[in-house]
């Protein structure tokens, strides 16, 4: 259920990216304003990361992942029926808060249910409906634009959330001394004595690399395959979810590898780290994607990069719930982390406008992210040694 709330999550998001084309025609945006647009979704999801996930510490995790499918499944049907690119935004605004508690959600269940030895594995495998999900809705999405227009492509996509709310409120229980352990909510002391982690910190700054990246790739890819390659949308919808799909499938591959490996023996949870600095460091293949002009070297480019990015987001939120030790307030964390993460992610649409408006191509972006994901990684291996202790 958590990989298929994923799966209608990322889906949903894909709707813009790839009707993003239409969308500006329709309500003559510009490069950087159709990058604030993207980005819009982002402001409230920012916002409400934290709060939410304190929500889902107190009430669990079967009340909260119904409302929060239920809300944003009827943002993407309203964004179906906005008149106006006011109207839009704010549909794009209530998405968001819908979306606040996803990864909270899904950090929760990990924690309660994986044994720590395979929580990478299975966070993975769950953030593969991610990739999943961009790949079936940019699919999805590109048909119902090219036989219906963009707007009945928003509707029915937002129709799936309301099935999927409807059965976690039939089929799930919350697992009690799991979940709703934590009596009492997290407090901004303790918010803030997790700054002064080094293993937080170096959790932390992977977290926000890998995720300016995601949301770079989640908005643009589309859009940059039509700049690049002179093709139509739905050559460029089918491009970006075979990339998607290839991602998925290599990312299960390579992070239960490297983890069969690193966990072989009696290895520690902090080793887990070796495995995210090697995942980083192969997503940053994004960076020779401007040496390449013809469509199979880009597609294999771009598959690999996601490959990597997500065994990476698996290993790194798998690290978060194994070297926490207050199993009980994982959303709450999860929630911190994603504020700071989502701070740096949701800049992403918006520079990248402004790159492509400014200088016509997408490469400053693409060094930028290769720059950066080699940073982090270095930054994993220094500082991830002792748990996380909140005071």
């Amino acid at each position: 259920m958590i990989f298929l709330m994923y799966v209608i999550s990322y889906g949903d998001r894909a709707a813009l990216s790839i009707s993003l084309p239409d969308l500006g025609r329709e309500f003559s945006l510009s490069s950087v304003q159709m990058g604030w647009v993207s980005s819009s979704f982002l402001w409230s999801y920012f916002l409400l990361n934290l709060p939410s996930t304190i929500m889902l510490d107190i009430v669990g995790a079967r009340l909260v992942g119904t409302l929060a499918v239920s809300v944003w499944s009827g943002a993407m049907m309203l964004g179906g029926m906005a008149q106006n690119i006011s109207q839009f935004i704010a549909t794009r605004m209530l998405l968001g808060v819908g979306e606040a508690p996803t990864f909270g959600v899904g950090a929760t269940i990990v924690r309660g249910w994986a044994q720590s030895k395979e929580r990478g594995t299975v966070m993975t495998i769950l953030l593969t409906g991610m990739q999943l999900g961009l790949a079936s809705g940019t699919l999805a999405g590109a048909y119902l634009i090219t036989k219906m227009g963009w707007r009945y492509e928003f509707i029915f996509l937002g129709m799936i959330g309301f099935v999927w709310s409807m059965a976690w409120w039939l089929i799930y229980r919350d697992k009690v001394g799991a979940e709703k352990a934590a009596s009492r909510p997290i407090s901004i002391p303790q918010v803030l004595s997790l700054f002064k982690s080094r293993t937080f910190c170096g959790i932390l700054s992977v977290q926000c690399t890998q995720n300016f990246l995601n949301f770079l790739l989640m908005s643009w890819v589309p859009v940059y395959l039509m700049h690049e390659l002179h093709i139509d949308v739905l050559h460029s919808g089918s491009g970006t979810a075979g990339c998607y799909v290839l991602g998925a499938v290599g990312a299960i591959i390579l992070g239960r590898v490297l983890e069969g490996a690193v966990f072989r023996t009696n290895a520690t949870p902090s080793h887990r780290r070796y495995i995210v600095a090697a995942c980083i460091v192969g997503s940053s293949v994004i960076g020779i994607l401007p040496f390449f002009h013809k469509e199979f070297p880009i597609l294999v480019v771009l598959s690999l990069s996601l490959c990597c990015l997500i065994a990476a987001n698996g290993a790194n939120t798998a690290m978060l719930a194994d070297m926490l030790e207050d199993g009980s307030k994982i959303g709450s964390v999860t929630g911190v982390t994603l504020t700071c993460s989502n701070a740096i992610g949701l800049t992403a649409p918006i520079v990248t406008g402004y790159v492509v408006s400014y200088t016509g191509s997408f490469n400053a972006a693409w060094y930028a992210c290769a720059i950066s994901l080699l940073v982090a990684a270095c930054i994993s291996l220094i500082t991830v040694r002792q748990s996380i202790c909140m005071e």
